[in-house]
C-alpha cells in the first residue's frame, strides 16, 4: 500500500533548511515506525499548488493510528516549520505492495484523471484510493524519461504532474522491530 503526502512550503528563505530536515531527520523518524517500509521525496518540475510529493510504502492504514507514529514524530513536523507547510494533502492508495524506486535520471508522472489520458503512451499503474483525503478515486503513477516529460508538459498540462526525485528511495532501517 502507498501513502502519499503532498504539500507546499511558503517561506523561500527557509525552504532549503526544511528540505534538509524533511529528507533526513523527518524520514528517519518515519522509517523507524513499524509498518513504514520505504520513503522517497519528489518535487514537481512544473507549476503546482503542492510541488512536494513524498511516497511511502506502508503495511496498512493502521500505521497512522499507532503510538509509534503519533508519539515518535511521524505524525507531525518540527514546529519551527509547521506554519509554512501549506496545501497539505495525504492519501492511501492500494494496487501496489511497494512504491517504485525512481532513479535520479528518471521522472515520475502522476495523474488523477484517467479519462483525460486515454491513448497517451505512458504505462500508468492505476491505484485505488484507500483512505484519508481521498480527493481522487484513482491515481496513476508512471516512471518516465525527460523526453516524455517535456511532451506531457505540453500536451497534458494540469492533467499529468511530473516530479523529479529529490533523493534516492530510502528503506526502513535494518533490524527494525516488526509490527
Amino acid at each position: 500500500m502507498l501513502y502519499m503526502v503532498e504539500c507546499a512550503f511558503s517561506d523561500p528563505a527557509r525552504e532549503q533548511a526544511w528540505n534538509d530536515y524533511y529528507s533526513s531527520r523527518k524520514l528517519n523518524e518515519v522509517l523507524a515506525v513499524p509498518g513504514f517500509r520505504t520513503s522517497q521525496r519528489f518535487k514537481a518540475i512544473g507549476e503546482s499548488t503542492a510541488p512536494y510529493l513524498t511516497i511511502h510504502t506502508v503495511d496498512s492504514l493502521d500505521v497512522l493510528t499507532g503510538g509509534a507514529y503519533r508519539g515518535g514524530g511521524g505524525g507531525s513536523f518540527d514546529q519551527s516549520y509547521q506554519s509554512n507547510i501549506t496545501n497539505w494533502r495525504r492519501s492511501f492508495y492500494g494496487g501496489l505492495d511497494r512504491a517504485p524506486a525512481i532513479a535520479e535520471n528518471e521522472l515520475l508522472a502522476v495523474c488523477d484523471q484517467p479519462d483525460q489520458v486515454k491513448g497517451v503512451a505512458v504505462d500508468f499503474v492505476w491505484l485505488a484510493t484507500a483512505g484519508l483525503d481521498a480527493s481522487a478515486p484513482r491515481r496513476g503513477i508512471a516512471r518516465i524519461d525527460r523526453t516524455q516529460a517535456e511532451r506531457l508538459a505540453r500536451t497534458h498540462r494540469g492533467v499529468i504532474n511530473v516530479y523529479a526525485p529529490m533523493m534516492p528511495q530510502r528503506q526502513e532501517p535494518a533490524g527494525k522491530q516488526p509490527r
